[in-house]
């Protein structure tokens, strides 16, 4: 008979000892198969120390197969990481309370494992469901309340218009591992109600060995709203052997104090009179028992990583502050919106006092700090010379422009990434300030809001020498032209791709002697730049931008003046070709921006000699941007030839995003 399950099939090979068979004896084929049962005794387990049953189809083929759920319950005990969703969590937990109820009937058992009174009853006492032990050796649980089914195998789907809540049934499965447990990740998760929110600080406060917390709540609606009280019971139901801790939500506060909502949260009143209430607010007190829900007093020594729930109003000083009074060895953290300034004052105090070991700081949601003055005042609170990486989201220069330089070049011998996203009125000269005078840096981003691109000015960023020869990861824009921000206008061609002439008219003497000389000068200051970039010889990602003269024109028809081509100089104009200078890239995995190969400019100038030099001088090249994202899909497309030779000859090589 042939094996049953994939593990024997995987073992017992019959090509194996088809082959084997006329050169061994029987004896040696004897030991050979007992060989092939030993191994797969020993090693039948290790398949099930991981199991992803997130997907619904999934679910489906494991429950409707007889076989696959007796290997499942078979194996539970030997699971390590659970991953799932809705539907699998939901029936496993039908299975379990069924295997209760069979341990309860079977007085000769030695297993017993307690059913605390606030553990939900099977949803669905369906006949098909089997028994299945719980899971007592979970190193990772990993589970998605989306519920959303694909499925369309299993019968009990019609559930799911039910109000299941399983924040419960998970708190008492971490109960189950507390010995081991060390990453909990809870997503799109509801809003707990007071029980939900209790039992689960409970069983935060009993692991032992968690290092990383993550809970992120649904993304839209009101359902993604954490009420404000709940955010210090979770923190401060958190083990002292905490690494990491994200709480990934928005919140709601009101002006009352915070406090009161807490300590209410906290309480649990003793047992009611069930003829005095309904049996729905009845079940939110039925751990009564277990009493109060008590906040963790001594500081979590090992947390490194912070996130926070972020919400309109801002933290006010008594709740910043007693957090970070617990996050003495903090390295990383996203920063919250603050309330005012009293509660900033209170941050900077502490961080003064005791934060003291921050590396990496990001401020995503800055709401009502979007000019910055928080996140540069954290900047200055720290040791000189500490920070390693900053991350700021929708930063506004006006009012902060004089100290966010400053509180940058504080730490420009330890920083190795500064990303600025959506940014406005950031000047250039801060910019090729921090290309000039930050030694370590490896990645650099730079970008500007819808309409408001920031860009570095081409004079600018070539009156120094960049000191980051180190740079791996670099994204900016430049404005080549020097033309932003006074009224000129430019086409695909002039005001791009090389110095236009302003006004119609012909010219002629003196006055044309000046427009060459002037297009010499700003060849010769492209070739400067060009020569800059060709010495970063560590950089693996390139996304550069040519800005617009127009600000409502797309990068996408622009071109970066003299790149895509290998031109010789024009004695005349001083015009040449620059992609050469960019041989020493060897590193360089990925290229994106202005490189698109139907522009105007690169119609001219980008050919096959251009192909055959990319394919040369970057052998670790995979992505290019030389078409559009949608080039597969548009009908009558044609490729430039030369471009097919390079996918040709390269066919791995992505041509666009």
């Amino acid at each position: 008979m042939p094996p049953s399950d994939a593990c024997n099939k995987f073992f017992g090979v019959p090509e194996l000892f088809e082959h084997l068979c006329l050169f061994l004896t029987p004896h040696d084929l004897a030991q050979l198969l007992q060989t092939s049962r030993d191994i797969y005794t020993a090693t039948h387990p290790q398949f099930w120390r991981h199991i992803d049953l997130e997907d619904g189809c999934r679910v489906d083929r494991l429950i409707t197969t007889p076989l696959a759920m007796d290997a499942l319950a078979k194996n539970l005990p030997f699971v390590y990481t659970l991953k799932a969703g809705f539907m699998f969590i939901s029936y496993y937990f039908e299975g379990v309370m069924r295997y209760f109820d069979e341990q309860e009937q079977d007085t000769a058992s030695a297993i017993r494992i307690d059913r605390p009174p606030w553990l939900p009853q099977a949803i669905i006492r369906s006949h098909p469901a089997r028994a299945l032990p719980p899971m007592t050796r979970l190193i990772k649980l990993d589970v998605c309340f989306n519920r959303r089914y694909g499925g369309s195998l299993f019968e009990n789907a019609m559930r799911l218009n039910k109000p299941i809540r399983l924040l419960r049934p998970l708190a008492w499965l971490m109960n189950l591992n507390t010995t081991g447990l060390m990453h909990v990740c809870f997503r799109q998760m509801d809003v707990p109600d007071p029980l939900e929110l209790r039992c689960l600080a409970r069983s935060l406060s009993r692991q032992t060995c968690l290092t990383h917390l993550r809970i992120e709540m649904l993304s839209g609606g009101s359902a993604c709203w954490l009420p404000a009280p709940m955010t210090p019971i979770l923190f401060f139901a958190c083990p002292r052997s905490v690494v990491s801790v994200k709480l990934e939500a928005k919140m709601n506060i009101s002006h009352d104090d915070d406090g009161i909502g807490e300590r209410r949260l906290r309480v649990v009143q003793a047992e009611r009179d069930e003829n005095d209430e309904e049996e729905e607010e009845m079940e939110l007190f039925l751990d009564w028992e277990e009493g109060d829900v008590v906040a963790r007093e001594e500081p979590l020594k090992n947390l490194k990583d912070l996130v926070l729930p972020n919400m309109h109003m801002g933290y006010g000083s008594d709740l910043i502050q007693r957090i970070m009074k617990h996050c003495p060895a903090l390295e990383s953290w996203d920063i919250p919106c603050l309330r005012d300034n009293d509660a900033a004052q209170a941050l900077f105090t502490t961080i003064r006092e005791r934060a003291c070991h921050l590396r990496h700081l990001t401020a995503m949601h800055p709401w009502r700090d979007n000019r910055g003055e928080r996140w540069i005042g954290v900047m200055l609170a720290l040791p000189e010379q500490q920070l390693q990486s900053v991350d700021f989201n929708s930063y506004q220069g006006a009012g902060t422009a004089e100290a966010f330089l400053p509180a940058i070049l504080r730490h420009s011998e330890t920083l190795r990434s500064i990303i600025i996203r959506n940014a406005q009125q950031v000047k250039s000269i801060t910019l090729a300030t921090i290309l000039q005078q930050c030694h370590g840096l490896e990645k650099f981003w730079v970008t500007g809001d819808y309409g408001c691109p920031i860009a570095l000015d081409l004079d600018k960023v070539i009156e120094m020498e960049w000191v980051c020869d180190g740079l791996r990861d670099l994204r900016i824009t430049v404005d080549l032209n020097g033309q932003r921000g006074q009224g000129v206008s430019g086409g695909r061609d002039s005001g791009i791709g090389g110095v236009g002439v302003v006004g119609g008219g012909s010219t002629s003497g003196p006055e044309m002697g000046c427009q060459l000389q002037s297009s010499r000068e700003h060849w010769t200051k492209l070739e400067a730049f060009y020569t800059q970039l060709g010495k970063l010889t560590h950089l693996e990602t390139l996304e550069l931008f040519a800005a617009s003269t127009s600000l409502g024109s797309y990068y996408t028809g622009h071109s970066l003046t003299g790149l895509l081509s290998l031109k010789e100089e024009d004695m005349i104009t001083g015009k040449k070709g620059f992609l050469s200078l960019l041989g020493g890239l060897k590193k360089l995995k990925v290229v994106q921006g202005c490189f698109r190969a139907r522009t105007m400019e690169a119609i001219e100038t980008f050919g096959q000699r251009e192909a055959e030099w990319i394919l040369e001088n970057w052998p670790a090249l995979e992505m290019i941007e030389l078409l559009s994202e949608r080039y597969k899909l548009v009908a009558g497309f044609e490729m430039p030839e030369h471009v097919g030779w390079l996918h040709e000859k390269k066919p791995k090589l992505k041509l666009a995003r």
